[in-house]
């Protein structure tokens, strides 16, 4: 790396964007077609996949900035190590701006034009075993089929969110365990005292038998890049629609038949334990 390379990575995105490339800032998800919301999610581990350089944090944006990189399709990953948020991938197209690099180390007063630093926003879901905020709404368990777990299942669940009905998703994690974590139904927020009863549409899908199979020999490099954007009910998704029964967390199975979109039982402003077993 160059001098310059080296002092634009330690410093804001401000600065880097002389010499930048790259930046990527984590924020939590919130739903479907609602942009994720701040702080950004520091702590967390950015790679480039196939590429050696590891991004500069900037504190004071939330970006993780690359400045190395080789133009072109890359592949990024981000993981966390307290395991707060669950692993994602995100493809991005880094734009070549070697030539104003050249001009700047070449000393010249006005560098020449180049396309702009490419800077992201990517939202993370909430891990299972991570935080629930007190006063939230959740659900929690495990997506088995055949009584072994499903990494990777998509789950959407009906919600409220600023008062109108969304869409929220997430993904079971590699050991099938998942999270529902429903934001915008807060007693502080809807009103009322908590716990009230709800039932809310819950839809699945689980990864086809190829998606299984790499994620298997390794759940990390089969992640599918973009996932949040992937239609699952679209006819090259890497995905299928389950029906599916749900089990308290004494065991007990709920009442009525399994099947597809059975509505989940919560409780307002409280955390329960459902499992999931694929039919």
């Amino acid at each position: 790396m160059t001098s310059l390379a080296a002092f634009a990575a330690a410093r804001a995105a401000d600065r880097i964007t002389l010499t930048g490339l790259l930046g990527l800032r984590a924020l939590p998800y919130v739903a479907e077609g609602v942009a994720p919301v701040g702080p950004p999610i520091a702590g967390l581990v950015v790679e480039a996949m196939g590429h050696a350089e590891r991004p500069g944090w900037h504190a004071s944006t939330g970006l993780h900035g690359f400045v190395a990189l080789p133009p072109g399709p890359c592949r990024l990953l981000v993981t966390d190590p307290q395991r707060r948020f669950l692993a994602a991938a995100f493809a991005a197209v880094v734009p070549d701006r070697s030539a104003i690099r050249r001009g700047i180390e070449a000393g010249l007063t006005v560098p020449p034009t180049t396309p702009r630093p490419l800077l992201r926003d990517v939202a993370l879901h909430p891990a299972p075993g991570g935080p629930i905020p007190r006063g939230h709404t959740a659900a929690w368990g495990i997506v088995t089929a055949a009584g072994r777990p499903v990494p990777l299942a998509r789950l959407a669940l009906a919600t409220l969110v600023g008062g109108a009905l969304r869409t929220l998703v997430t993904w079971s994690a590699a050991d099938g365990s998942y999270l529902l974590l429903l934001p915008g139904e807060r007693p502080d927020l809807i009103g009322g005292a908590a716990p009230w009863p709800a039932e809310r549409v819950l839809t699945l899908h689980a990864p086809n038998p190829a998606l299984a199979a790499a994620l298997a020999a390794d759940p990390l490099a089969a992640l599918p890049a973009e996932a949040d954007a992937i239609d699952p009910e679209a006819v090259a998704a890497p995905f299928a629609r389950r029906g599916f029964s749900l089990r308290a967390a004494d065991g007990a199975p709920r009442e009525g038949d399994a099947g597809a979109d059975p509505t989940l039982p919560l409780q307002g402003g409280r955390s329960l334990r459902w499992d999931i077993e694929l039919v």
